[in-house]
């Protein structure tokens, strides 16, 4: 999990922010409120995600508990290396949504595999999905979405054009992580199976 926070703010300080570009959801909220208001992107995700966890402790427990630390240590860790790191940002807006969103994504993939999550739009969706029965991936989808129109009037057309490129380029790695967690889970599990198949093939011989 820590590996995944990690990742996550270091691609979103180093890639994003030098190039006023943007993940979805909350993130993506929080890091308008910097380049409009100048308010700490960890401290803005801290407080847009507040009112979603709160519901979470009252009405869904179990998701709250499973995201609260993440979620905490990732809004830190953005506030705490925000200014000392943004000086060292890659300046190229199509390295930054490519990147940038890659690394993020790798990064989310791996929270994935630990079953957690920064909250925002993945626990907003998780909620849909669990009091109306929609789609968990496409409530999720829609909620960090809803955040780019706003962002073409706000930041500008070109910046949002690559705040969607990134968000895709976020979902190719998180797709990645998660192949190559299923590819590993495999190896590991095939000797167990051809184990499995033997003893199955003595029990029709004997």
């Amino acid at each position: 999990m820590a590996v995944g926070i990690v990742n996550f703010a270091l691609a979103t300080i180093l890639f994003a922010v030098p190039n006023t570009i943007m993940a979805g959801g909350v993130t993506g909220m929080a890091t308008m409120s910097y380049y409009i208001f100048n308010i700490n992107i960890g401290l803005g995700m801290f407080l847009f995600n507040f009112p979603l966890f709160l519901t979470a402790f009252i009405w869904y427990r179990d998701l709250f508990y499973k995201s609260i630390i993440s979620m905490l240590a990732a809004s830190f860790l953005v506030g705490v290396l925000q200014e000392p790191l943004i000086r060292f940002g890659v300046e190229n807006i199509v390295i930054g949504a490519l990147v940038g969103g890659l690394w993020m994504g790798v990064g989310l993939g791996l929270l994935g595999i630990a079953n957690s999550s920064l909250g925002g739009g993945s626990m907003l969706g998780k909620m849909i999905n669990t009091k109306f029965g929609f789609s968990f991936g496409l409530a999720a989808f829609l909620v960090d979405s809803s955040v780019f129109p706003l962002s073409f009037f706000l930041i500008g057309a070109t910046e949002t054009l690559f705040s969607l490129l990134l968000a895709a380029s976020s979902a190719l790695g998180i797709i990645l992580v998660g192949k190559v967690h299923q590819f590993i889970l495999n190896k590991q599990l095939a000797p167990v199976q051809q184990s499995n198949d033997v003893i199955e093939q003595q029990k029709h011989l004997s």
